[in-house]
């Protein structure tokens, strides 16, 4: 029960990808069978599952008749998959045929060329047709001469992907709580030790969880690593401090995106007892 699914009216339980069946067209130029490993526990169910029971409900259950596999099937009908089977695809991958000399088989990349692009004409009013330097937008260069200090950057967990097993009690008793990683130099000007309380703000907001001083990250820059969710703060979380300008040459040639290690923040002790 994630803080997003409280949001909800109705929760639909989705079982993981160990517990459904799945088509992999990956990586190129290989197929493969994601094999259901075991069946889905408790009330969750593939997502297959819940739109064809949906479906059936609905009146449209015979659109969406066997399951998984006949979902598996429906995209493996094509002439480039001739010969290849989901019995062939249990014993292991399978590789796409090439494309005979002389085929007129459309190929391209989804740019205005349908080819690589070294030159992106589209971004010619923005400046960054070729790669250029852009500074950043609140990142503090000149640490001593901003409000803000320190470089706030979201660090990648070992015992996590994203916010996926952030739940997870065996995973939590290796790494029970969000930490901020501060270097011993910003740590000894601010009389943070290891394991204080402390709290991470700018002017969008703040955070309060436990500091560890470290020699990982270096001085002017503190780590917090992404995917905990919200209630395993103290207080905030790292998406109380991050700011939602976007990208708009990332707008146009891919999908939107923000900056999210270009973030500047301070941090102090917490002023109250949390122990």
């Amino acid at each position: 029960m994630t803080p997003s699914a409280k949001y909800a009216d109705l929760i639909l339980p989705v079982c993981s990808f160990l517990e459904f069946s799945d088509f992999m067209s990956m990586p190129y130029p290989y197929l493969q069978l994601q094999q259901k490993v075991i069946e889905p526990l408790f009330e969750s169910k593939s997502d297959v599952t819940i739109v064809s029971e949906l479906a059936d409900r609905l009146g449209y259950g015979e659109y969406f008749k066997g399951g998984e596999n006949a979902m598996i099937d429906m995209i493996m009908d094509h002439s480039s998959m001739s010969g290849v089977n989901r019995e062939i695809l249990k014993k292991g991958a399978a590789k796409l045929k090439t494309l005979p000399e002389g085929s007129n088989f459309p190929l391209g990349f989804g740019t205005p060329s349908r080819k690589i692009e070294l030159y992106a004409e589209q971004l010619t009013e923005e400046g960054e047709a070729l790669p250029v330097y852009l500074p950043p937008i609140e990142a503090p260069l000149i640490p001593e001469d901003k409000k803000f200090p320190l470089t706030f950057i979201q660090g990648h967990s070992r015992f996590r992907t994203h916010s996926m097993f952030a739940n997870v009690e065996s995973l939590l008793t290796l790494n029970p709580e969000p930490l901020v990683d501060i270097n011993p130099l910003d740590a000894n000007k601010r009389g943070i030790s290891d394991n204080d309380y402390v709290s991470v703000y700018n002017d969008r907001g703040k955070t309060t969880l436990r500091a560890r001083v470290t020699e990982s990250v270096g001085p002017g820059v503190i780590n917090i690593t992404e995917g905990w969710w919200i209630d395993q703060f103290k207080e905030g979380s790292v998406n109380h401090l991050t700011h939602d300008i976007i990208n708009p040459v990332q707008d146009k040639v891919y999908e939107p995106n923000m900056h999210m290690n270009d973030v500047a923040v301070e941090i102090i002790k917490s002023k109250e007892d949390l122990k």
